[in-house]
């Protein structure tokens, strides 16, 4: 069985408020494949890798299980969107260059999903599970947000959440791999912006639903305190990916 969605509401605000890729990582992704006819999205959410792979393969197909994430999504000419499971996609055998999963590989039941990958996947195709880590900001508002993150909030974070901070080193992936070049996502974000990803985030929904709000609201009137609206702070979130050719059957 899946794990838990925590993205099936607010696919508008989702949008609006998650750091976006570079257009270097569906580059390199790219690069990878010997044919670029089909590239696969799983677990898409809005789009915003599905979009930057159009540029890069001549067809995409962007699946989510939530509706919600589905209906936000960005249009695009090249790009087939769908509310589908990672774990039954409903393609046809052999027939995608690249499948590929962003921040989202630590939701799904792997052995299914791989299954259906290889399923999927053309022979020596490549399958990518990407993810960002934790942001990383500088200065006093950066060992703040540390501490905030760490100590102050982790234990509303789900448990899949652990995986993205171990940078994915954790999940199973039972594949000779090679590595990706280094890359990360960077915003010039100002404390509005910041706050609405944070807004975002599943710890924060887990505190709601629990009552107990008052550090998020404590954080945020910190914030209000120490970064003026109209300063921008650079905010880094360092993608890691475990990538493999896969022979498929």
């Amino acid at each position: 069985m899946a794990h838990e969605n925590h993205f099936t509401q607010g696919g508008a605000v989702y949008a609006l408020s998650r750091p976006t890729y570079p257009l270097s990582l569906a580059v390199e992704l790219a690069d990878l494949c010997a044919i670029k006819q089909h590239a696969v999205d799983i677990g898409c959410g809005t789009g915003q890798l599905s979009v930057l792979l159009a540029s890069q393969f001549d067809q995409v197909t962007a699946l989510d299980p939530s509706a919600s994430q589905i209906a936000s999504a960005e249009a695009h000419p090249k790009v087939q969107y769908g509310a589908k499971s990672a774990e039954d996609t409903g393609l046809e055998d052999c027939s995608a260059d690249l499948i590929v999963a962003a921040q989202a590989a630590h939701w799904f039941d792997l052995d299914l999903y791989y299954a259906e990958v290889k399923r999927v996947l053309r022979p020596n195709g490549i399958m990518a599970l990407i993810s960002y880590g934790v942001p990383i900001l500088k200065g006093d508002i950066g060992k703040r947000f540390d501490q905030f993150y760490w100590q102050d909030i982790y234990h509303f974070w789900p448990e899949g959440r652990k995986h993205v901070e171990l940078e994915y080193k954790d999940l199973y992936f039972p594949f000779d791999e090679f590595n990706l070049k280094p890359l990360a996502i960077e915003r010039d974000w100002t404390r509005d912006q910041f706050w609405n990803y944070i807004e975002t985030w599943s710890a924060k929904r887990k505190a709601e639903e629990a009552g107990e709000l008052g550090l998020f609201e404590q954080y945020a009137d910190e914030l209000k305190a120490t970064w003026p609206n109209e300063e921008t702070h650079k905010v880094i979130w360092p993608i890691t990916a475990r990538i493999a050719r896969i022979n498929a059957t």
